[in-house]
C-alpha cells in the first residue's frame, strides 16, 4: 500500500468524555483507530487524514469553545460528534461556514435545521421506531422515559403520536429523568406504577445502570427498550436477568454485519480499549468518517484539489446519493424532510434497526430492519 503523502486532511471531532452526565470515550477512541486505519490504507485520496479531539464535556460553552479551536486550526468539519446540546457550537460553525457532518444523534433545534449540519444517524426516529417494535411485541401497558433536557417533552409527543397511529388500546405512561440525579428510586416506582409490562428508557447508560437495580429492588422485571449504544453491552452484561428479552432500538445494523469487516478488524489490529463498540458511538462515529471519505473522493475525481471547509460544505450540500454499503440508508443531503410540520429539515435518514439481548449479549432480532419509521412520525 501506496502511504499517502502531501497535507493533510485536518477534520475535528467534538464530543463529551470529562462528565458525569454522559460519556462516550468510544467517540474519541473511534476517531483515532479511523485516522490509524485509513492512513494504513492509502489515505482518502492519497492523502493523510489528521484527527483531533475537543472535549464539550456535557457543556455548551465548552463545545462552543471547541468549534473556535477547530476553526481556528483550519478545520475542513467537524466529523461524528456528539454532545448534548451543540446549539452554540453550531452557531460558531455557522458562521465559519464549516459542517458538522454525520452526526449520529442530533437532539437540538440548530442540529435538525442548520444548513451546516448532515445529520446521518436516526435517533430522531428511535420513539416511533420504539413504539412500532413494543406494538409489534404485544406490550400493553407501557411506560416512556425520556430526559430531563431541550427534547424530553418533544420525545414524549412522538411517542404519543405513533401510538396515535398505530392504533394502540393499551396504556402508555410518560416520565420525565433528571439526567443528574443519582436516586432512581422515585423513578422506578413512577415508571413500574400499575403493572407495566414494557419500558421505553431514551436515556444514557449511566442512566440504566442506575435504573435497573432500582427496579430489581422494588421486584420489577418488565421488558425493556432503548437507544442503540445506551441501553448497551454494559448494561445487559450486568444485568442479564432483567435485560433478557430487551430490545435496542439502533441506526446501524449491528457490530456483527458484514458492513463493518473493515471496522471490526481495525479495533483487533489497533488494539481497541475495552469499550462498546456495537454502540451509536462506536459504529455512528465510522460510518460518519466512511461518509466524510466518500464525499473527499468525489471532490477529487470531480477535480477539486483545494479541500477546505467551504469546498467541503458546497460538496456535502449537492450529495444526492451517499452510500456507506448499508452502513446506513442511502442518504440525499439535498432533499430535506417536511415531516414533523417542517421544522425538521435536516433529519435525512428515519430507518431504524433492532437488536435483541439474551443472556447479556446482543444480536440482530429476527427482524432486524432497517426499518422505516416514516409512516409514525407527525
Amino acid at each position: 500500500m501506496v502511504p499517502p503523502t502531501g497535507e493533510p486532511l485536518n477534520v475535528w471531532i467534538d464530543s463529551t468524555v470529562d462528565s458525569s452526565v454522559q460519556s462516550y470515550p468510544n467517540i474519541k477512541a473511534a476517531g483515532e483507530i479511523y485516522e490509524k486505519y485509513i492512513n494504513d490504507n492509502g489515505g482518502i485520496a492519497g492523502r493523510p487524514l489528521k484527527v483531533t479531539f475537543c472535549d464539550g464535556k456535557t457543556d455548551p460553552n465548552e463545545d462552543a469553545a471547541c468549534a473556535r479551536k477547530g476553526v481556528a486550526d483550519g478545520a475542513i468539519a467537524f466529523v461524528g460528534g456528539y454532545d448534548t446540546d451543540v446549539s452554540l457550537l453550531i452557531g460558531v460553525l455557522e458562521e465559519a461556514k464549516t459542517a458538522w457532518f454525520g452526526a449520529c444523534c442530533p437532539v437540538v433545534a440548530k442540529e435538525f435545521a442548520s444548513p451546516i449540519a448532515f445529520n446521518m444517524g436516526s435517533v430522531f426516529s428511535f420513539n416511533p421506531g420504539a413504539a412500532a417494535k413494543m406494538v409489534a411485541d404485544g406490550c400493553m401497558n407501557s411506560t416512556y422515559i425520556v430526559g430531563d433536557n431541550a427534547t424530553g417533552e418533544y420525545f414524549k409527543s412522538q411517542a404519543k403520536t405513533a401510538l396515535e397511529k398505530l392504533k394502540y388500546t393499551g396504556k402508555a405512561n410518560y416520565v420525565t429523568l433528571p439526567l443528574a440525579t443519582t436516586d432512581y428510586s422515585s423513578i422506578a416506582a413512577k415508571a413500574t406504577e400499575g403493572d407495566v409490562d414494557c419500558i421505553h428508557g431514551f436515556m444514557g447508560d449511566i442512566q440504566w445502570l442506575g435504573l435497573i437495580p432500582a427496579m430489581e429492588a422494588l421486584g420489577e422485571k418488565p421488558r425493556l427498550y432503548g437507544p442503540q449504544g445506551n441501553l448497551n453491552g454494559k448494561v445487559a452484561e450486568a444485568f442479564p436477568e432483567s435485560t433478557e428479552g430487551a430490545v435496542i432500538i439502533g441506526t446501524y445494523p449491528n457490530i456483527e454485519n458484514a458492513v463493518w469487516e473493515g471496522y471490526r478488524a481495525a479495533l483487533v489490529k489497533y488494539e481497541a480499549p475495552d469499550l462498546d463498540w456495537n454502540s451509536l458511538a462506536g459504529l455512528g462515529t465510522w460510518a460518519a468518517f466512511e461518509g466524510f471519505r466518500l464525499i473527499v473522493e468525489k471532490m477529487v475525481a470531480d477535480g477539486i484539489t483545494d479541500i477546505n471547509h467551504e469546498t467541503f460544505l458546497a460538496a456535502s450540500s449537492a450529495t444526492s446519493a451517499l452510500d456507506t454499503k448499508g452502513m446506513v440508508g442511502v442518504i440525499d443531503f439535498t432533499k430535506q424532510w417536511d415531516g414533523e410540520g417542517g421544522a425538521f429539515p435536516r433529519i435525512f435518514n428515519r430507518n431504524v434497526f433492532y437488536d435483541c439481548v439474551s443472556g447479556g449479549k446482543l444480536s440482530p432480532c429476527a427482524e432486524p430492519g432497517p426499518f422505516d419509521a416514516s409512516p409514525y412520525h407527525a
